[in-house]
C-alpha cells in the first residue's frame, strides 16, 4: 500500500488513536452492554507498555497496534489495536512482530467484531480463550458452603485434578503440574484476603468441588466497574454431570446478586470442551477472545 506510511506511536497520535478505540468500544457496548463504561480512551493508550505503531494514509491515522513481550511470549492487550481500515493491522503486525523474538503470540479482541477477527485469522491466529460475562441471579447451590483453611487438603487435590484435565486432549495445556507444597503456598492467606471468596461443594461430608470469586483490579475494557470474577470452578471427575458444578455456579451467582454486583466475569480455554459447553450453557456471553499463534 504505497500511500500508507507506518510510524512509531508517539504522543501526537494519542487523540486520533483514542478516537479509533472509542469507536471500537462503542460498537462493542452495543453487542454487550455489561462491558466497562465511562472509559478514558486516551489514558488506555497512554498507559500501554511495549512498542506501538501507527498506519497513516494521507496524514490521517487509520490504524494502530501496540505489543509487548514477556519472558514467555508477546501479546496485544485489550486496547492494543483499533482501525478504521482493519486490513492495515496486518501490515503493522508484520513490522512490529519482527522485533518480538518470541515464538508465541497472543492478542485480545472483541468477540463481536467479525471484521477485526477476520484480519487476525488471516495472520494465522486461532481462538484459544473466551472471556465472558453475565448478570448475577438469585439462588443458591445445594451442598455448597463457604470455604475455610481446613479445606486446604481438598484444594490441593482439586488443583491436581484441574491441571491433569487441562493437560489432557484436546486442551493439551502446557500448565506445569505443581507440588502439594507449591499449591499450599499459593493458596496461603486466601481466606483472609477480602478480594477472594471461596466456595466448596460437599457430598456426604466430602469436598467434591470448589469455586473461587475474585475482585479484580479495574482498568481494562472488559471489566464493568461493579463486577466480580468467577476465576475458578473445579469438580472431581466422578461427580461431573451430577450437578455439583451447577450448584457452585448458582451459589456464586446468588452470592454476587446478594451483594448487588452488576456483573460476573469469567474466562475459559475454548479447547477445554467441558468448560466451554458448561459455562456457555449457564448464560455467560463472550466479550473478548484471546487468539494465539505459535510461530514455527
Amino acid at each position: 500500500m504505497p500511500d500508507v506510511e507506518i510510524h512509531p506511536f508517539s504522543d501526537e497520535h494519542l487523540d486520533a488513536a483514542a478516537a479509533l478505540l472509542a469507536e471500537r468500544h462503542e460498537r462493542h457496548l452495543v453487542a454487550e452492554p455489561l462491558l466497562a463504561r465511562n472509559v478514558d480512551y486516551r489514558a488506555q493508550l497512554a498507559g500501554q507498555e511495549g512498542a506501538g505503531l501507527v498506519a497513516l494514509r494521507d496524514g490521517d491515522l487509520r490504524a494502530y497496534l501496540f505489543g509487548r513481550t514477556t519472558d514467555e511470549d508477546a501479546f496485544v492487550g485489550f486496547a492494543g489495536c483499533a482501525a478504521a481500515e482493519p486490513e492495515l493491522l496486518r501490515d503493522l503486525y508484520a513490522v512490529l512482530a519482527a522485533d518480538w523474538d518470541r515464538d508465541r503470540h497472543r492478542v485480545y479482541l472483541p468477540a463481536s467484531d467479525a471484521e477485526l477477527l477476520r484480519v487476525w485469522f488471516r495472520l494465522a491466529f486461532g481462538v484459544q480463550f473466551t472471556l465472558a460475562v453475565r448478570e448475577p441471579a438469585p439462588g443458591s447451590g445445594e451442598g455448597v458452603r463457604p470455604g475455610c483453611p481446613e479445606d486446604l487438603d481438598a484444594v490441593v487435590q482439586l488443583e491436581h485434578v484441574f491441571t491433569e484435565h487441562l493437560r489432557s486432549p484436546p486442551s493439551f495445556s502446557g500448565r506445569r503440574p505443581a507440588s502439594d507444597e507449591e499449591i499450599r503456598k499459593d493458596w496461603e492467606g486466601t481466606w483472609d484476603d477480602e478480594r477472594y471468596t471461596h466456595l466448596v461443594s460437599e457430598r456426604d461430608g466430602r469436598v467434591v468441588g470448589h469455586a473461587l470469586l475474585f475482585l479484580r483490579e479495574r482498568g481494562d475494557l472488559r471489566l464493568p466497574a461493579n463486577s466480580i470474577d468467577l476465576s475458578l470452578v473445579v469438580t472431581l471427575p466422578e461427580v461431573r454431570g451430577s450437578g455439583a458444578g451447577s450448584a457452585l455456579v448458582a451459589h456464586a451467582l446468588g452470592w454476587a446478586h446478594e451483594r448487588a454486583f452488576d456483573a460476573v466475569t469469567i474466562d475459559w480455554r475454548v479447547v477445554n470442551l467441558a468448560a466451554d459447553r458448561f459455562f456457555t450453557a449457564r448464560g455467560f456471553r463472550p466479550t473478548f477472545v484471546r487468539l494465539y499463534r505459535h510461530v514455527p
